[in-house]
């Protein structure tokens, strides 16, 4: 049961943390882009240490958002694509960081 409580935990920090960054009116350009680029390598290079890793769909829907930010033409738009891209790469993370067996 902790081990649920941390992740709802650190989902809901994640969350936090996503809509502050996003508030900001800061602009979401091609530094952005490749910072969560490189957090979804990241991600992968954890999975494939994994043995039938189970976040193939969480690893898809990422990188699916961050192609559609780079699609995105108003600002409007990247940053609504901006915040999908944020939770996928957070459901990543946790997938990818839970299915090694740490608990």
């Amino acid at each position: 049961m902790q081990f649920r409580e941390t992740l709802v935990a650190l989902f809901a920090v994640a969350m936090l943390g996503s809509a502050a960054a996003l508030a900001q009116p800061a602009t979401i350009g091609q530094a952005y882009e490749a910072e969560k680029a490189a957090e979804i390598s990241t991600a992968k290079l954890q999975l494939a240490t994994q043995s039938g890793s189970a976040a193939i769909q969480e690893l898809n829907d990422a990188e699916s958002a961050l192609r559609r930010l780079g699609q995105a033409r108003t600002a409007e738009q990247r940053r609504s694509v901006a915040a999908e891209l944020e939770m996928a790469i957070t459901r990543l993370k946790l997938a990818a960081g839970t299915g090694s067996g740490q608990r």
